[in-house]
């Protein structure tokens, strides 16, 4: 039996054991890449158990200065030093009571880059006129219903729950929007 005729008889046995040997060889580079003793979901785990911690910190920190900003009646302008996990969003709600206004803080401080801020950074608060309203959620109220109310679409419901964080509650299904009546809602 010459190669030629051997190859035609054999093709679809040699390919798929090359495929065998390329997948063979690709687990075990995935599997020397995952730290020792842990699995990708054990990993997967952690690190959504670490975001969740540092997000509850995170809304710990802002609900404390969120308080001191009350108390102490910030006067605008004045500046600001940007520290580790701020972003420009949550500066804006800070200081303006929504985040939408971060576009504010961009031009007033000439950022190049507004997605690129660093921990130090000192930036410009300006004095402006922030236009939002209130709601009085009542019963029978949802964000959907909110948002067709406010802006003629409901899907604009996001807006609503970006510009109250902490407000907003988790339902049953475990999406987001859960409100009760006589909660006051920034509409931005």
């Amino acid at each position: 039996m010459d190669l030629k005729s051997f190859w035609q008889s054999s093709r679809s046995t040699i390919v798929s054991g090359i495929i065998a040997i390329v997948v063979i060889a690709g687990l075990f580079i995935l599997f020397n890449a995952l730290p020792a003793g842990q699995s990708g979901s054990k990993n997967e785990k952690q690190n959504q158990e670490q975001q969740k911690q540092e997000k509850e910190t995170k809304k710990e920190k802002e609900t404390k200065e969120g308080n001191d900003a009350q108390d102490s009646k910030v006067t605008l302008p004045t500046k600001y030093t940007v520290t580790r996990g701020d972003h420009l969003w949550s500066i804006a709600a800070r200081f303006y009571g929504t985040g939408y206004n971060w576009t504010i803080l961009a031009n007033a401080n000439r950022l190049t880059n507004p997605d690129v801020i660093h921990a130090g950074n000192v930036l410009t608060i300006p004095k402006t006129q922030v236009s939002g309203r209130s709601h009085t959620v009542v019963t029978g109220d949802t964000l959907w219903s909110i948002a067709q109310a406010s802006y003629g679409s409901g899907f604009q419901w996001t807006k609503i729950a970006d510009a109250n964080p902490g407000k907003i509650g988790t339902l049953p299904d475990g999406n987001q929007g859960l409100i009760t009546p006589g909660q006051i809602l920034a509409i931005p």
